[in-house]
């Protein structure tokens, strides 16, 4: 990925996170805002409040890089307890835990798109994930096609979590489509758990 698409890429994530109502000061415009995971610790918030309490972060940092880094610490932590007990998925959170201190003391972006993804991905597969689609999908086309990206990168890293109780394959429906020709509803039916398929992505806007 050339310097132009990698900023492309990042601006698109940016705009996701910008998205969320649950931002309490203005919108992100830069990507290093985000390395003191206060956004993306707010932005969580709107997806699972009972498992991301922004009130629970520290605020107003400025270049103290421990206290970014017992932020970010946290914000990796909550988002594994997520996966595993929500969404029964699992990813690298020991590589993406193992790069804080590149965010922290140096805004490192790569390190920062590596949870941003787990973010996107947590979004577009939790039970609200119909509206998120629907932020993704009022993007740029240009946002949209990077997003989707995004998303695909990230769900080709997760694979499933076994907890106590195991779950009916049989009940599990691991396709999610997002069409912007269809109603809202379409985007994923209430039964549907987007882990693997991701055929159909965006499909609306790549057939012009």
């Amino acid at each position: 990925m050339d310097h132009n698409d990698k900023k492309a890429r990042f601006d698109a994530m940016l705009d996701f996170v910008g998205c969320f109502p649950t931002i309490s000061g203005l919108q992100p415009t830069s990507f290093e805002e985000l390395g003191d995971g206060v956004m993306l610790f707010e932005a969580l918030s709107h997806i699972s409040p009972r498992d991301f309490d922004p009130s629970t972060i520290a605020r107003g940092l400025g270049d103290n890089w421990a206290l970014k880094s017992s932020n970010l610490r946290k914000l990796v932590r909550n988002l594994e307890t997520y996966y595993h007990e929500v969404l029964q998925k699992t990813a690298n959170f020991e590589d993406v835990a193992a790069s804080i201190p590149s965010i922290s003391r140096n805004s490192d972006k790569d390190a920062i798109a590596k949870i941003v993804e787990l973010v996107a991905a947590a979004a577009v597969t939790c039970e609200n994930r119909a509206d998120y689609v629907g932020w993704i999908m009022s993007m740029s086309e240009e946002s949209q096609a990077h997003m989707k990206g995004v998303i695909e990168s990230s769900m080709s890293k997760l694979t499933d979590y076994e907890l106590d109780e195991e779950t009916d394959e049989d009940e599990v429906d691991d396709e999610l489509v997002f069409d912007s020709d269809g109603d809202e509803d379409e985007y994923c039916s209430p039964q549907s758990s987007p882990v693997s398929n991701m055929n159909g992505l965006f499909r609306g806007s790549s057939e012009d």
